[in-house]
């Protein structure tokens, strides 16, 4: 993703949100307990993206960081490459007991914490400092939502910037109404925003968007960058968005039964770990984001400019009002969108001043 379709072959799992945020906690550590701890404890955590050696490696700096804070104490069972099961089925399967431990986009996000579906909503965020400081600001009490409803949320991240790709440019909401765009079936704000504009998606899984693409059962979807040649979604994609219209997010998140029974010692060192490894890895995902960008114009896929950008604006601002008392209260979206325009861009600060 950096430079070459060979370190792209071979990285661009590594280069997910989800394996950098997985990295302060997904470590495969020896047998040693400390000596606070009865025995070891084994966490068992499933992740979508296959093993490799580069990512053995990467793991096993975090690997040996682990086990001077906790004496390892903690041993983490990976299941990789979707053994467990696709997302929906390794939440379901934690809150069994089954598995310990995962990393989850924003939709399943919601089903433990609703209202942090206000952080997927289109036209918000234009930069990443709106990101950080309405994230900063909310999620104590997302954390705080999740842990009651039986989840310990290690941190949340973003996995770049929200772009429409596609076989045939689109420059309006007019143009992607006449397409075929693909609807992630756990997206309840996608379903809204397309039932507003009066858009007909195709729904399908996160595994079934590549064959429909090649297939031509859909000719549009949105990702990120990094996303989408991570997944190998851009093969055959030939449109991307110059600007992004938003922001991918998520969180990775413990059962809450599994995170209590941690000696305090362990879940002190464990969230050192995160603390420290968070801003470094988030500052990675956004510039491997921006490359990947760069990398897709060089192999052709070319920038689409949007006819009229507040259109855009327009409808994620009336989406958002149209969500509220149904995923979350009017207070949360005017405090998120009032430290938003603290950060905002000068062209989308003048287009709200406007509204």
């Amino acid at each position: 993703m950096l430079h070459t379709v060979r370190w792209l072959s071979r990285g661009s799992i590594r280069t997910t949100f989800w394996l950098t945020a997985l990295c302060a906690w997904s470590l495969a550590v020896p047998p040693r307990a400390h000596p606070e701890v009865a025995a070891q404890t084994l966490l068992k955590v499933a992740v979508l993206y296959p093993r490799s050696q580069e990512i053995t490696l990467e793991v096993a700096k975090y690997n040996q960081r682990l086990c001077e804070l906790t004496q390892c104490a903690v041993q983490i069972r990976m299941y990789y490459g979707g053994v467990a099961g696709d997302d929906k089925s390794v939440l379901r399967k934690m809150r069994t007991g089954q598995i310990d431990g995962a990393p989850l986009g924003l939709e399943l996000m919601s089903r433990m914490v609703r209202e942090a579906l206000v952080l997927a909503s289109p036209g918000l965020f234009q930069n990443y400092k709106q990101v950080d400081a309405v994230r900063r600001e909310l999620t104590p009490r997302f954390n705080d939502e999740a842990y009651k409803n039986g989840f310990k949320v290690m941190g949340w991240g973003d996995a770049g910037r929200l772009r429409l790709f596609g076989k045939t440019p689109v420059q309006s909401i007019s143009d992607f109404k006449r397409m075929r765009p693909w609807l992630y079936t756990e997206s309840e704000m996608g379903k809204e925003f397309y039932k507003q504009i009066g858009a007909t998606g195709v729904p399908l899984e996160l595994s079934e968007v590549y064959g429909a693409m090649q297939t031509g059962m859909i000719d549009t979807y949105w990702s990120s960058a990094v996303l989408a040649v991570a997944l190998q979604w851009h093969r055959g994609t030939k449109y991307m968005s110059e600007r992004g219209l938003g922001f991918i997010s998520g969180a990775f998140v413990f059962r809450r039964e599994a995170w209590e029974a941690l000696p305090p010692i362990v879940q002190e060192s464990m969230l050192t770990l995160s603390e420290e490894r968070r801003i470094d890895a988030q500052r990675r995902m956004r510039k491997y984001d921006e490359r990947s960008y760069t990398f897709l114009a060089k192999r052709g896929v070319a920038a689409v400019t949007a006819k009229d950008p507040g259109e855009w604006w327009d409808a994620g601002h009336q989406l958002r009002k149209r969500m509220i008392g149904r995923v979350y209260t009017r207070e949360l979206v005017d405090q998120a969108e009032v430290i938003a325009m603290k950060y905002a861009d000068p062209d989308q600060l003048a287009h709200w001043k406007h509204e």
